[in-house]
């Protein structure tokens, strides 16, 4: 019986290693800690040979004939975009981040209308919306987050050595340097890069499969069946963060889910007022205010049902 694949963990090292080796400042120190790497676990370098071959088998300049010996000769630079590019496929062919958190991984939530700012020990900043789950969990060679559900701001601080990859809705993004929303909703992911540059592909990518690079300004919205790229207005997309939600020709029941992560006076919709239209800049947190101001604008009447407030059809109208 053949011995066991490497983990995704060390699938994941390996792949962060050979976009270290072919970083445009790697270094003598650089080679020194992936010698003692390689040499820590057959895994190691199993994992190793095997991403070098996805290397090249989607363009990029294999290395592992010259760390093969004694592990010491120089492995062709490319640039910052060329690695970036193989290193996402690379990444996401490793698996899903889930099935690797190690035991040092930090689980950061918050409840209904709960927002936090976190700052992560590599000097990155993060601003969770309500309703969110992330986990991080960083090694010498990889800076990993995975959003369960939710909403993220990250602010990611350099470090060319080691990408950051944030997985969430069976998509992964990898950057060095930037700063970009991710948010995960009801299957749902959105990545909304605000400054810099980062790359995202499917977790379950492989040869061939496309890379997105995203720029400032863009967004990338995905789902099972569907993925699209525009260019959102940034200050309604970015709302969100000083406390306002803004709404541009929404379902009535599409507002009233989002409205419901901010405020434990929950809003329910009746079937026959579900699909009217709501657009507007509003304030989250206070669902009544949000009830009472949208029954001006719109043929509802607001019920109040024990702890909820039912948004109906006006019979008076």
């Amino acid at each position: 019986m053949g011995s066991a694949p490497p983990s995704a963990e060390v699938r994941a090292e390996a792949a962060a290693w050979l976009a270290r080796l072919h970083a445009d400042d790697r270094s003598p120190a650089d080679e020194e800690a992936f010698r003692i790497w390689l040499s820590a676990s057959p895994d190691n370098a199993t994992a190793f040979e095997a991403v070098d071959r996805m290397w090249g088998a989607v363009g990029g300049v294999h290395c592992t004939n010259d760390f093969a010996r004694v592990r010491t000769a120089r492995a062709p630079r490319l640039d910052r975009r060329a690695a970036m590019a193989g290193i996402t496929l690379l990444l996401a062919g490793a698996g899903s981040l889930a099935f690797w958190r190690s035991a040092s991984a930090r689980v950061y939530e918050t409840d209904v209308g709960e927002q936090k700012h976190v700052a992560l020990d590599d000097g990155s900043q993060l601003f969770l919306d309500a309703r969110t789950r992330l986990v991080v969990d960083f090694s010498d060679t990889i800076r990993a987050a995975s959003l369960d559900y939710g909403q993220v701001n990250f602010r990611i601080a350099p470090d060319i050595n080691r990408p950051f990859v944030v997985e969430a809705a069976q998509r992964k993004i990898v950057a060095t340097q930037c700063n970009f929303d991710v948010r995960c909703v009801g299957g749902e992911v959105q990545v909304l890069l605000i400054h810099g540059e980062a790359d995202v592909a499917p977790v379950s990518a492989s040869r061939g499969s496309p890379v997105e690079r995203l720029r400032s300004g863009e967004r990338l919205v995905a789902s099972v069946d569907m993925e699209r790229r525009d260019r959102p207005n940034l200050n309604r997309a970015l709302a969100w963060q000083s406390g306002s939600v803004v709404f541009e020709n929404t379902n009535l029941a599409d507002a009233v889910q989002e409205m419901n992560r901010y405020s434990m006076d929950r809003l329910e919709v009746s079937s026959s007022v579900a699909d009217l239209k709501v657009s507007g800049v509003y304030r989250v947190g206070d669902n009544e205010a949000f009830a009472r101001s949208i029954a001006k604008l719109l043929p509802i009447a607001v019920r109040r049902d024990g702890d909820s407030y039912l948004l109906v059809a006006d019979q008076q109208g």
